[in-house]
């Protein structure tokens, strides 16, 4: 499985693909990975948000490339810890990535401040509405982004944002997650979120530094705008 990771991996980063989508065939040793970690009922245990995994495990669908590189470093990550655990059986009791336990400890310790909203109404979302059909974008998009927001392989110092403002952007971007799947939606609460979205992927652009997170926060933000609009 580790071989397989690795070797997908590697096409992946030889092939400079930027933010360009790919199709999961790009990659097929990883997706024969997926398909056994799905059997085995062991994806969840990578701790990517179903809407990623679900095509992490698709020959058919398709991923923004450094999407696909922070899925595919994560669940090498898994592997080796696999290995140096347990051996190469590939069993394993369920745990979650370290890097995520060190965030959710940094947002514990330095929780984001309260985030002042002005309530404009809340609204409900037809079933097949167009805002029903942008709200599953958006999801999308926010799982990607807190897939890339959580795996940064970059020293503090290099990365757009410390580890607080980090762990604080995730703790946000999951409560935009959560608040969409409810059967009605408040703009502004939407909006403050795009506001963020926007502001940290001007950070990024200016240190020139995680700029797939950049890209994908802005594609969030766009999106989210539309989906208000929607509401209107």
């Amino acid at each position: 499985m580790l071989d397989g990771i690795e070797r997908s991996l590697s096409r992946l980063k030889a092939a400079n693909l930027h933010d360009k989508h790919m199709p999961m065939a790009y990659i097929p040793e990883a997706v024969s990975v997926f398909m056994d970690f799905d059997i085995n009922g062991v994806l969840p245990n990578l701790g990517i948000n179903p809407s990623v995994a679900n095509k992490l495990k698709n020959i058919d669908a398709k991923l923004r490339a450094p999407v696909m590189i922070a899925a595919l470093g994560r669940t090498r990550s898994y592997l080796r810890r696999l290995e140096s655990e347990h051996g190469s059986d590939g069993s394993s009791p369920e745990h979650e990535a370290n890097q995520d336990h060190l965030i959710q400890d940094v947002a514990d310790a330095h929780p984001p401040q309260p985030i002042q909203v002005w309530t404009e109404q809340w609204v409900y979302v037809k079933r097949g509405s167009r805002a029903k059909e942008i709200i599953v974008d958006v999801s999308e998009l926010l799982d990607e982004a807190v897939l890339l927001a959580k795996t940064t392989n970059l020293p503090e110092d290099q990365a757009a944002l410390t580890d607080i403002e980090r762990a604080q952007l995730i703790a946000i971007l999951e409560t935009a997650i959560a608040v969409l799947k409810a059967p009605m939606v408040e703009p502004g609460l939407l909006k403050k979120a795009a506001r963020v979205a926007n502001e940290v992927a001007r950070r990024t652009a200016k240190k020139k530094a995680e700029e797939a997170l950049g890209t994908g926060l802005e594609h969030v933000a766009k999106r989210i705008l539309e989906l208000i609009v929607s509401l209107m």
